[in-house]
């Protein structure tokens, strides 16, 4: 897996689970994705955007290692 210096293997990792959580919140609040399991209501939908929000922005802070 070729990333572009930003994030290391284990920050893209998080930063695809952020998204995917950030993407089904979003989808299940403005109607895409109607009632599932996995999201019941709107307002888990919204814990989801935030959490995948949260998520994202904190894998920018795991760099990649510099070798010496």
């Amino acid at each position: 897996m070729k990333t572009d210096g930003t994030h290391s293997k284990i920050g893209y990792i998080i930063f695809i689970l952020g998204i995917f959580l950030l993407v089904s919140g979003t989808g299940r609040l403005s109607g895409p994705l109607e009632y599932n399991s996995f999201i019941p209501n709107k307002s888990i939908a919204i814990i989801f955007i935030f959490i995948g929000l949260s998520v994202v922005f904190s894998s920018f802070f795991i760099k990649p290692r510099k070798d010496q």
